[in-house]
């Protein structure tokens, strides 16, 4: 299956690892651009949820209020076996970063998904962290303005592939 081989009404998951900032961001944006009438279900989810973030990252709520588009609601929600195994598309918002870890966690699944070719493998690093959450050297990172425009290009670009009418929506999608 290749991307634009997806039908309305299959699921999307946006995959990042604390479901804090990025895939909540690309889910927002993948809701509001789609044209009217589509029945894709777009949900976002994590691989590291741990419980201590609550809510959506300001800087996310801030880049969506900027745009008109609701944030997203509730708290990070990890990304289950379930899930994933029913999904028709899963994106990876960093590649280098999630690939190791949902190949540790699901790897079944994981390359069934690949089988399938209904995998998209993104490039957008996470904010810059005051201090590191492993080890002693920090991930690589970005800063908000510039990964908040990579996953809104990233976004658009899947758009145009699933939903060529998206040229009408709100957020612009060129």
């Amino acid at each position: 299956m290749r991307v634009d081989d997806l039908q309305p009404g299959k699921r999307l998951i946006f995959v990042c690892t604390g479901n804090y900032y990025r895939s909540r961001i690309a889910e927002a944006l993948f809701r509001d651009g789609l044209p009217a009438g589509s029945d894709w279900e777009p949900v976002s989810r994590g691989l590291a949820v741990t419980g201590a973030l609550r809510g959506l990252a300001p800087e996310a709520h801030d880049f969506l209020d900027s745009l008109g588009i609701a944030p997203p609601s509730g708290d990070p929600a990890p990304l289950l076996v379930d899930e994933l195994a029913t999904a028709d598309h899963v994106v990876l918002l960093n590649r280098s970063e999630h690939e190791p870890m949902i190949e540790r966690e699901f790897r079944a699944v994981y390359r069934r998904l690949l089988g399938k070719n209904a995998v998209s493998l993104w490039n957008v690093f996470d904010l810059p962290q005051k201090k590191p959450a492993w080890g002693k050297e920090l991930p690589p990172s970005q800063p908000a303005p510039s990964a908040t425009e990579h996953i809104w290009f990233a976004v658009k670009e899947l758009l145009r592939q699933l939903a060529p009418a998206c040229d009408n929506h709100r957020s612009k999608c060129p």
